[in-house]
């Protein structure tokens, strides 16, 4: 096959009078514009012609970047998805517009924006040449409008929102835009099914940037809450009012110091409540926006959860979850030449449950070859209070992007060390890692080696004192005619042993997932388990896993409607064994989208358990109501349950931003206890937070 991925390019010229950004493609700066409308499939059809007509402008003044993209539809209003109006909400259920930028033109890190039809913005960090982390926010202006021939979307990206090198002319740039109804995937450059928009070593080419400004690099970010508890825990206030500043300088156009004081995360978003019926701890995603910043700079060998070496939750919590004060923290990111850096330095304030301390990261990274990268990490400090700590690591990154002509082969590679007071010495993580996302074949493997006293207190390790092994493929089939567009065999096989190669755990799970060409789907495989366990343990109180080797077989089922319908629906299915005995999953999901404003997901997760040590259920519920008048102003009601805690929380949560970088939070967290069929009122809170932003 030729590589579908030649680049492509265009010449800016600047414009002497700025777009309004409306979203209506009339303003004079887009008449001599760089244009063009060379765009080709991706999906369903790899390099074949699009079956909408898709064109797009770029133009430049010394503050911000535009970009204007014409999505022609023969459908009219009728053919447009337009349910999501909600920041960063990317769920496969409307037509959207994404742009991709390399703005230091290496092919390793960038930035991505997005617009849906209803005018929801999207926006994320892309780290590792084609990963992408939607944690990250930055401040830009992005509109829409819809009409009977289609949908635009327009965007201004300020140049003191994004990093980069004013003596480099040229950026790295693509555009792709999805036509949900047709689950069609159209792009300006990069061609290949198997890689993601993402995928900057595939992007296109602008040239003549000139005269970009960053302004003085100066960012004033202060902000303040008052947090109201209608039952403080131990050590807190019952009415707290929390100022605090963010301040950022650009120390260079490519490197940034961030210093917070008195940092409050009253704004974050609630995590997901999970169960554990494991013998090892649960791992949550990070939501705090001043660690999501930059937190591509901080990966390490394409670890992503274990054993991970830095894991920014640690920090600021108690290992019973409960948040530990902020006092001050310091962070120096960004790139220079080939290298790139990430320095933290952060103090945390005494808690009733842990005792100050001062935690540090560093990680450093120099890219060599064409594509690859060699790096360090270190961390010192123990935000649990027990001991001192610190741990080293090396990683290595191969990358080619060109193996066996169109082919992606990646390599990674990375070992840590640790010294732990509350591990009682030394140990060492080893990671391997191999990608080759391509089709018809993609292949996914890993290989760890984690010793007894591995402990990264900054990190996350679930399980010590083994060595494991996964791998995991699958086979694409795609057909241009029929009712199934994708037909695809799949494997996974995983194995740990302890550290002298004994045996211990082994699954075996054959499959078969199918899509129709409206994007339904389904999903069967068959397991083949092993678990060992030198240990009893209890699964809950009073039921007991004995000692010894089992052996169980269970199938499961999946099936799922497309979400670019009004209504969609998942339910999964798990039935057969589980341990030495037997077990049932059901887990349904059902999703409303009437219009742009009002979403209503529900969400019901049951496991019904029988062991030989005695039986038990488990019920995991969720609703979520989000109402969106504006892009700029949202509202979103959750409630959680489980029947093991017995317990509900709710979360009430308003956002407004009435300007980018100005933003203001109402959230209210309310937890009740449900024993005895009675609802009682436990702990909850309220808070309001503003933030704002100063530029200079």
């Amino acid at each position: 096959m030729a590589n579908l991925a030649a680049s492509a390019s265009l010449d800016l010229k600047p414009t002497g009078i700025p777009p309004v950004i409306d979203g209506v493609l009339d303003d004079a700066a887009w008449v001599d514009a760089a244009h063009t409308d060379a765009f080709k499939q991706i999906y369903p059809g790899e390099g074949t012609p699009p079956s909408e007509r898709t064109e797009f402008w770029v133009t430049f003044d010394g503050e911000n970047l535009y970009v204007a993209v014409r999505c022609h539809d023969s459908g009219g209003l009728a053919g447009i998805r337009a349910y999501s109006m909600q920041h960063d909400l990317f769920n496969g259920s409307d037509d959207v517009v994404q742009i991709v930028l390399d703005t230091f033109h290496r092919q390793s890190d960038g930035y991505y924006f997005g617009l849906t039809a209803a005018g929801g913005r999207l926006d994320g960090l892309v780290q590792n040449k084609s990963e992408y982390n939607n944690q990250w926010d930055g401040l830009w202006q992005g509109h829409v409008s819809r009409d009977e021939g289609g949908w635009s979307a327009e965007f201004a990206i300020p140049t003191k929102s994004i990093a980069f090198d004013p003596a480099n002319a040229t950026w790295g740039f693509d555009v792709a835009r999805t036509i949900r109804r047709k689950q069609e995937t159209v792009r300006w450059t990069n061609h290949i099914r198997a890689r993601n928009v993402y995928s900057l070593p595939d992007v296109g080419e602008l040239h003549g940037f000139t005269g970009l400004q960053q302004g003085r690099g100066l960012e004033l970010r202060p902000f303040a809450s008052l947090t109201g508890r209608s039952d403080p825990g131990p050590g807190e206030k019952e009415l707290t009012f929390k100022p605090g500043l963010d301040l950022v300088w650009q120390a260079t156009p490519s490197l940034a110091a961030t210093l917070t004081f008195n940092t409050d995360f009253a704004d974050a978003e609630v995590d997901e409540r999970q169960v554990n019926l494991s013998r090892f701890p649960l791992f949550y995603p990070e939501k705090r926006s001043f660690f999501n910043q930059d937190a591509s700079l901080f990966t390490f060998a394409g670890v992503q959860q274990d054993p991970l070496p830095f894991f920014s939750r640690r920090i600021g919590r108690a290992d019973n979850g409960t948040p530990v004060d902020i006092i001050a923290g310091a962070k120096l990111t960004g790139r220079a030449g080939p290298w790139t850096l990430g320095l933290l330095d952060v103090q945390t304030d005494n808690s009733p449950y842990v005792d100050g301390s001062n935690l540090f990261v560093g990680r450093v990274a120099r890219e060599i070859f064409a594509e690859s990268s060699v790096g360090l990490i270190a961390t010192h400090g123990n935000p649990s209070g027990r001991g001192d700590n610190s741990l080293i690591g090396a990683d290595f990154n191969y990358t080619n992007t060109h193996f066996a002509g169109d082919k992606t082969l990646r390599l990674r590679s990375g070992l840590q060390a640790t010294h732990s007071d509350r591990a009682g010495g030394d140990g060492t993580a080893l990671t391997l890692k191999l990608d080759y996302p391509n089709e018809p074949l993609t292949i996914f493997g890993v290989i760890k080696r984690v010793s007894e006293k591995f402990d990264p207190a900054l990190g996350f390790v679930s399980r010590t004192g083994i060595m494991y092994a996964d791998v995991v493929a699958w086979h694409d089939i795609y057909s241009e005619e029929g009712y199934l567009r994708i037909r695809e065999p799949w494997m996974e096989v995983e194995a740990t042993t302890d550290l002298e190669g004994k045996l211990l755990d082994v699954a075996i799970l054959p499959g078969y997932f199918v899509e129709t060409r409206a994007g339904d789907f389904a999903n069967f495989w068959a397991g083949f388990h092993r678990e060992t366990y030198d240990e009893a343990w209890d699964i809950r109180p009073g039921i007991t896993i004995p000692v010894g080797v089992h052996r169980w077989k269970d199938f499961q089922i999946e099936l799922g409607t497309s979400r670019s319908r009004t209504f969609d629906t998942y339910v999964q299915w798990r039935h057969g064994g589980y341990i030495n005995g037997h077990s049932d999953r059901l887990d349904f999901n059902v999703g409303y989208r009437p219009n742009a404003s009002l979403s209503l997901e529900v969400r019901t997760g049951w496991r019904d358990i029988r062991l030989p040590g005695g039986e038990f259920k488990v019920y995991i519920d969720s609703a979520r109501l989000s109402y969106t008048y504006s892009p700029d102003l949202q509202f979103s009601l959750l409630g959680q349950y489980d029947n093991l805690s017995e317990s509900l929380g709710v979360n009430f949560r308003i956002k407004w931003t009435p300007q980018p970088g100005n933003d203001f939070y109402l959230v209210l967290n309310q937890g009740y206890d449900t024993t005895d069929d009675m609802i009682r009122p436990t702990q909850g809170d309220a808070s309001i937070k503003g933030t704002w932003t100063l530029r200079f």
